[in-house]
């Protein structure tokens, strides 16, 4: 029996050991690594210190273009927002990873229905992409404990990168220009055949909306200016589809960009790439609408 006990210590240290040696070597990788996930995550939590971030989704990720607004304000931005349906899980742990190391002055926020709403493919397992930064803050940590990953992340660090290894082993796939701050330019123009609107017939998400709460009170705690966005869409829903953010702005007393229904965008097929994303020339023009109104509030 006590052989066993030994052999059982024995390996576990010998797990331990292994574990964190492999873990510290695909942290590097991660590093590295200018896949869009990777460079865009490990960016944002390690090494930006931009007075002007943008917050969001694929939306946010393919629309707001850094080098325009930098140019308009004089200050540095960076847009930390990444594709795959990211949404609040993400977004505040995202957000409690980057206090730990400085405090932006602005935070242009593009806000999704799968933010306050129980939108399929887009829950808890989110945040997952948060898991390399494991321990950095108690709301990262809090948004991996709900997709019920925690305990496993703190025990393997190498547990934290296997849904990284696909994009750090191949190299280049979806490579980022790091050059562009965070943005991904879409090149093309969409078919408009068949296309219809987005409809959200998803109930409300008590959870997702005191998340929502708690990122605002975050910023107001921390002095952050907090505006809230939506950009245009190809075609739009009937349906009030973002009332809930306009409340929530007119509540706290934020500052709302809805262009949702844009005249300028909703309908002009050579700005889009699909029905909800800008092609480059859409997003640069987006940009350079928001900029102005930006700018306004700023100097303020």
């Amino acid at each position: 029996m006590k052989r066993l006990l030994i052999y059982i210590l024995i390996t576990a240290c010998l797990f331990f050991v292994i574990d964190r040696l492999l873990g510290l070597g695909l942290k590097q990788l991660y590093r590295m690594s200018n896949a869009t996930d990777e460079y865009k995550i490990s960016y944002s939590n390690e090494t930006t210190e931009a007075p002007i971030l943008f917050f969001g989704s694929s939306r946010c990720l393919h629309h707001y273009v850094p080098s325009i607004f930098k140019d308009s304000l004089g200050k540095e931005c960076f847009n930390t927002a990444d594709w795959g349906i990211k949404n609040i899980y993400y977004h505040y742990g995202l957000l409690g990873n980057i206090l730990t190391r400085y405090t932006p002055q602005t935070i242009v926020f593009e806000i999704h229905p799968c933010d306050w709403l129980e939108t399929p493919f887009s829950g808890t397992e989110r945040a997952t992409s948060l898991a390399p930064y494991c321990g950095k803050s108690d709301e990262c940590d809090d948004m991996l404990r709900l997709s019920g990953k925690l305990w496993a992340y703190r025990l393997s660090m190498v547990y934290r990168y296997t849904g990284s290894l696909p994009n750090m082993l191949l190299g280049k796939y979806g490579a980022m220009d790091r050059s562009l701050k965070g943005w991904k330019p879409m090149d093309g123009v969409m078919d408009t055949t068949g296309v219809k609107a987005e409809e959200y017939p998803f109930p409300m998400s008590k959870e997702r909306t005191e998340l929502l709460e708690k990122f605002i009170t975050k910023c107001k705690e921390h002095n952050i200016r907090l505006i809230l966005a939506v950009s245009p869409m190809y075609i739009c829903s009937e349906k009030n589809v973002f009332s809930y953010p306009r409340q929530l702005a007119a509540k706290h007393h934020l500052t709302f960009f809805d262009y949702y229904r844009d005249s300028a965008f909703v309908g002009h097929s050579n700005l889009f790439y699909d029905y909800g994303h800008l092609n480059r020339l859409g997003a640069e023009r987006y940009s350079q609408t928001i900029c102005k109104e930006l700018k306004a509030i700023l100097s303020d």
